[in-house]
């Protein structure tokens, strides 16, 4: 593992270099907004890359968190979170693969978390976005509803 912006990466998510720039001239692409989650989509029928979304949506979070001691299980701080999370939501549909590939960032804080072969995953952090949690809670229901999704 090594760190890059403050983050711990592991090898598995140099596998989405490969999407760094893909060959946007021979898709078809399409934008639409669902339920305030604009989806970009580029599609194509032939070669392995068949699909690419983007969705970006804004959570909206008014809430207490609770910070729990690990060792006890007491809760020891209440912080009171409202605000909005922006996040991207970047989807890839591989011929070659069952799973979607998908990775999910946000503008403060960079990667926020990914799947591979249908394993989620995320990267470790020095530090958290108190509410952070919550925001990706509903962003994942806000995913479905809006593209069918699941995250």
């Amino acid at each position: 593992m090594h760190t890059e912006h403050g983050v711990s990466m592991s090898d598995r998510v140099k596998i989405f270099r490969q999407f760094l720039t893909p060959p946007l001239s021979k898709f078809h692409y399409s934008n639409r907004t669902v339920q305030g989650t604009t989806i970009q989509s580029w599609i194509r029928h032939n070669g392995d890359l068949r699909q690419i979304r983007i969705l970006q949506s804004t959570i909206p979070i008014d809430t207490i968190v609770e910070l729990t001691d690990i060792e006890t299980g007491r809760v020891t701080d209440r912080i009171p979170v409202k605000g909005d999370f922006h996040f991207k939501v970047y989807v890839f549909d591989k011929q070659s693969s069952p799973h979607r590939l998908i990775y999910i960032t946000s503008p403060n804080s960079g990667l926020q978390y990914f799947l591979i072969d249908g394993k989620s995953d995320g990267p470790l952090r020095e530090f958290i976005d108190v509410g952070i949690d919550e925001a990706l809670e509903k962003l994942r229901k806000e995913v479905i509803k809006a593209s069918g999704i699941h995250i």
